[in-house]
């Protein structure tokens, strides 16, 4: 593969890296626990075992949702 400048949405909010990356690796990086967060990459649903599999391109939308515990 052959790293080039891609340009996503996090949230809504743009965001510049060296690509390809995986979704887990941007979350890793991000600091986020996959396990607890639910992910929306250009309107679908991911589940969490695509999260390594799923590459990220230029101009994809991703929208990540922190899932909080209580009770």
């Amino acid at each position: 593969m052959i790293n080039k400048n891609i340009s996503i949405q996090i949230n809504g909010e743009p965001f510049n890296c060296l690509g390809p990356l995986s979704l887990q690796f941007l979350l890793n990086y991000l600091d986020f626990n996959s396990e607890r967060v639910a992910i929306e990459l250009n309107n679908t649903l991911l589940p969490e075992r695509l999260f390594n599999s799923t590459y990220l391109n230029d101009q994809d939308k991703i929208e990540i949702i922190t899932i909080v515990g209580g009770g």
